[in-house]
């Protein structure tokens, strides 16, 4: 468990305006494997050395946030527009590349711009407890909140879009003239992320993956890792592939993605944005840099290098040697063409993506007002008090009930979702 800690808060310095932004712990959420508090969202690691097991918790909960962990954003403006690359064009027809374990919290991005543009921001906080079955789905969750056809801009989002994780080629971004974005996170840290997420295996059948838990369950991530089908996700996922491959889907033995890789590696450089995980903040803010758009700083993920970084990162002596000899080849060449966006549209004395943005301590006694819906209190509808956007009741709650098909509303005026004229609030209180 993690101790107390200073929290620290953004300071949102763009072109005239300097306003602060700060940032509170969350609970634990329902259906995710971590106990406890998370820590919060842009707080520092002790520079203290710590155990194998402290940073084995640390990158585990580091994880949560990645994959959409809750989140409370308090601020004093939450949409920044940061200052656009000279070559700045709008983004349609969007299709997100998205490999598992590489940062599904990405979604708050695409979602915003595709979808929270207007004069009254959105919520991004949405807890990841989409529904029963699903208890660490934030992407899902968010969508459910703030639905595409009531919400985001024709055209912006690819009429294929999809959150989870479906492969792109060549050939279907040529035939349908895609505009393919994505995460990439080194191969090690991806792998071992894998494992601790019940050994995901995107492809494998269910028998696969009984065999499996079975053989690696125990034995570990380097086992995990060595196991035919596991290595070279990225590559197979930019060749019109699974990130696992199942036996039945090859008929030469596993190669780990090699007769693959020049193929991948085309792809890659036809992706019109390559975000790093590892410089997530980075990232994001070269997303709005090339695309435009106000950025909100619940889209901004604590992932700075540094001398503490290692904190936030798994102990890869677990995968006993292993090295996916592929996917290094092609993080290597993401790591490349993530470079060169950043110097195309920010030029050689732009320090950082994210400019102005800079991080501060804040004080225990911070009267800083909460723009965010749980403060706020409603669940649903426009919070008139700091004008944010609490979104469409989610539909999906109701499986929590007794009556999947009620008539579920919301009352405007009080900002209370209605379950057959009735509030719920145990299953729509904000960020439940």
């Amino acid at each position: 468990m993690l101790g107390p800690r200073r929290v620290f808060g953004l300071i949102l310095c763009v072109a005239h305006l300097c306003r602060a932004s700060h940032l509170s712990c969350s609970a634990p959420l329902n259906g995710d494997a971590v106990s406890g508090n998370y820590s919060c969202l842009l707080q520092r690691a002790s520079s203290k050395r710590t155990s194998a097991s402290q940073r084995q918790n640390r990158a585990v909960r580091h994880d949560a946030l990645l994959q959409g962990a809750s989140r409370e954003v308090k601020c004093a403006d939450m949409q920044i527009m940061l200052p656009p690359s000279p070559k700045m064009q709008p983004l349609e027809n969007i299709r997100w590349v998205h490999f598992p374990k590489a940062g599904t919290s990405f979604i708050a991005t695409i979602w915003n711009y595709a979808c929270g543009q207007g004069d009254i921001p959105l919520d991004l906080s949405v807890s990841q407890n989409y529904a029963p079955n699903c208890g660490a789905c934030y992407d899902f969750a968010l969508m459910d909140r703030y639905p595409s056809p009531t919400y985001c801009s024709p055209g912006v989002l690819s009429s294929s879009f999809v959150t989870q994780h479906q492969p792109v080629s060549m050939d279907v971004i040529t035939a349908s003239g895609l505009k393919v974005v994505g995460f990439f996170r080194k191969p090690s840290q991806r792998l071992i992320s894998a494992f601790h997420n019940s050994l995901h295996a995107s492809g494998f059948t269910s028998t696969e993956v009984s065999a499996l838990n079975a053989e690696c369950g125990v034995a570990g991530p380097g086992c995990f890792a060595k196991y035919p089908g596991i290595a070279g996700c990225t590559a197979r996922m930019l060749t019109g592939g699974n990130c696992a491959e199942a036996e039945s889907a090859r008929d030469q033995p596993f190669d780990g993605g090699e007769a693959r890789l020049e193929e991948a590696l085309v792809t890659l450089k036809a992706m019109v944005f390559v975000g790093i995980t590892e410089r997530w903040d980075e990232s994001v803010c070269l997303f709005h840099r090339m695309f435009g758009g106000r950025l909100n700083a619940a889209q901004l993920v604590d992932m700075h290098q540094g001398t503490n970084h290692e904190d936030n990162s798994y102990d890869e002596s677990v995968l006993d040697g292993f090295v996916d000899e592929v996917d290094e080849q092609i993080y290597k060449a993401a790591e490349q063409r993530f470079n060169e966006l950043l110097a195309e549209h920010l030029g050689s004395n732009a320090s950082s993506a994210c400019g102005g943005i800079l991080l501060q301590s804040d004080s225990e006694d911070d009267t800083a007002k909460t723009c965010s819906c749980e403060a706020q209190q409603r669940e649903c509808g426009v919070a008139t008090e700091h004008a944010i956007d609490c979104g469409q009741c989610p539909k999906s709650r109701l499986q929590y009930t007794d009556n999947s098909a009620a008539n579920l509303t919301c009352e405007q005026q009080t900002g209370v979702c209605l379950v057959d004229g009735s509030p719920n609030h145990d299953i729509f209180a904000w960020p439940s």
